[in-house]
């Protein structure tokens, strides 16, 4: 088998109806295949029962699946591939099942949800495709679930197990948040957290610390897999406490966090820090006598679809996180580069090029922008915004950013005009959206079992509306005077290698989330439909903001 491509690709020994019913029905469900699965699973029916067809041959197949997944040796949208095609035959043979009155034929009970405040739901999607999958009922909440739902659902269903997912640094809060009600509630059972934010340091500590029974680090979908597949026969063999966790053979508690695999996060031990006075000093490494540019208009404007070149937002896909990060066609780490490439040029591309036509050709996304100019001025380390319809002589929001403590002292505000110099400066900011449509179209794919076309959909919303942000500040770039010092290709691009910097509020130059509900109200962003709500979630899920230093000297830095 070759890495990085399909098990269907690189088998080249017998055709699949050459195999026993038995390996052909598990080989379909590896491949992928769909085309002569249903005649296989009627052929299966005569020797064997439809739950055991099931139970036996098709999970024996999507175990195979996730151990070559779990080696590196099979891409993510190919384990869609075989989940699509595991769910087709499921549905085939549910109706030949028999049922028994108050029994489950599923190996357990999964409860998932995106806790409250977050919509992201890819990551809780993908754990609902592969446990369902792999013989699970799953019950997932959907995206935005307070914590009285999750327990109703729990108690409802009675779930072995609860996993809350999200990927905002405040989903982690609210994950605590719930597992001290949970435990306040005496709900113990254990409780899976994912997500892009969490640490197996916090989860294995902070999280721990709050709920009686036991939580998990699900880095992955696979990894949620892993540990329901000890859970279930654990507590069939009495080797499971919701308190204590795993038990081995003399009863005493087993640690899961030391299986999974990688290694530990180093625990820093909390210093107490001496009272120091604010550095409020403008940093001498940014120089303070340049140009201020004039903008070619105070206030905003507003891109509609039809004002954005579709061909110029692909130019700006950066295909690198599209198809390693959000698609997961990550090359592995024995691969030669060539043979990496061939599979991209082969497998890839071709996906890729099919998705941007069918965007177009269906209307899928709307891509929308609300951007503009205001007048503003540094004040140490505070940057005072004005309202370009109003008098000027007050600020209607005064942001305060943080100050680098060492190396260039850097602080966002040094990029602007100062008050003493007497010269109002331009502050540019973007709001960009793909639009709710992105959404709809994303879970209509999950929703009728199109897996594989899902994660791709998903993918390229994403990645389209970063794109437009990068589109939109190349934008702003040239109607400053500086486009022509702009790269002619997108790896430079992506690179920053251009004058000035695009910051988004809680990154670490700029950590307040909070700040981006008067920079929204300065945009009027509400006018495409874009906005933030009191958990500090942007909507629709497909967007970004930002504002823009033009200052030769900006760049990313941490403060």
């Amino acid at each position: 088998m070759f890495e990085g491509v399909s098990v269907k690709d690189a088998r080249s020994t017998a055709t699949l109806t050459d195999l026993p019913i038995e390996e052909r029905l598990k080989q379909h469900i590896i491949d992928g295949e769909r085309i002569g699965l249903e005649d296989a699973l009627k052929i299966a029916l005569e020797q064997y029962k439809p739950l055991d067809i099931v139970n036996v041959f098709l999970l024996d197949g999507m175990k195979v699946v996730g151990e070559l997944f779990g080696s590196g040796q099979m891409q993510l949208p190919f384990v869609l591939q075989s989940a699509e095609t595991m769910k087709a035959a499921v549905a085939f043979l549910e109706p030949l099942m028999e049922k028994i009155e108050g029994s489950s034929d599923s190996k357990g009970v999964f409860l998932i949800a995106t806790v409250k405040g977050d919509v992201h739901d890819i990551g809780k999607n993908l754990v609902d495709i592969i446990l369902t999958n792999n013989g699970y009922k799953v019950i997932n909440l959907g995206i935005k679930q307070p914590v009285e739902n999750i327990i109703n659902a729990y108690k409802e269903h009675k779930a072995d197990c609860i996993a809350m997912s999200g990927l905002l640094v405040k989903s982690t809060a609210f994950m605590k948040d719930n597992l001290q009600t949970f435990s306040d509630q005496g709900i113990t059972v254990p409780v899976i957290l994912g997500g892009a934010a969490l640490t197996r340091k916090f989860v294995y500590e902070d999280c721990q610390r709050v709920y009686k029974g036991r939580v998990v680090y699900g880095k992955d979908a696979f990894a949620d897999l892993h540990f329901m597949d000890k859970l279930m026969p654990a507590k069939t063999e009495h080797h499971w406490d919701d308190l204590k966790g795993f038990l081995d053979e003399a009863g005493n508690p087993m640690d899961w966090s030391k299986e999974e695999e990688g290694a530990e996060e180093p625990v820093v031990e909390a210093v107490a820090a001496e009272p120091v006075e604010e550095d409020t000093r403008r940093s001498e490494a940014i120089d303070a006598h340049i140009a201020r540019p004039t903008p070619p208009f105070w206030g905003t404007q507003i891109l509609n679809s039809v004002d954005i070149p579709w061909e110029e937002l692909f130019w700006h896909l950066d295909l690198q996180a599209l198809i390693a990060g959000q698609w997961q066609f990550r090359k592995p780490r024995e691969q030669p580069r060539e043979a990496y490439d061939a599979f991209l040029e082969e497998k890839v591309y071709p996906v890729l090029a099919r998705w941007k036509a069918r965007i177009l050709t269906e209307n899928l996304l709307h891509p929308q922008v609300v951007y503009g100019y205001f007048p503003c001025q540094s004040e140490g380390n505070l940057l005072h915004v004005y309202d370009p319809d109003g008098s000027g002589t007050q600020p209607f929001v005064t942001w305060k950013f943080p100050r680098q403590k060492s190396m260039r002292r850097y602080c966002i505000a040094d990029f602007f005009a100062s008050t003493e110099s007497g010269q109002m400066d331009v502050l540019p900011m973007q709001a960009v959206t793909m639009g709710h449509i992105a959404s709809e179209v994303a879970q209509e794919l999950f929703k009728t079992n199109n897996y594989t076309e899902y994660l791709y959909f998903h993918g390229m919303a994403v990645q389209l509306a970063e794109a437009l942000a990068e589109w939109t500040h190349a934008r702003i770039r040239r109607e400053l005077g500086f486009g022509d010092q702009d790269p002619d290709n997108i790896r430079d691009m992506l690179a920053q290698r251009y004058q000035g910097s695009r910051y988004s509020f809680g990154y670490p130059a700029c950590p307040h989330i909070p700040d981006q509900f008067k920079q929204l109200e300065l945009l009027k962003s509400d006018r495409i439909n874009l906005y933030m709500d009191e958990s500090e979630q942007i909507y629709p899920e497909q967007s970004t903001t930002a504002f823009v230093a033009y200052h030769p000297m900006a760049k990313y830095f941490s403060a």
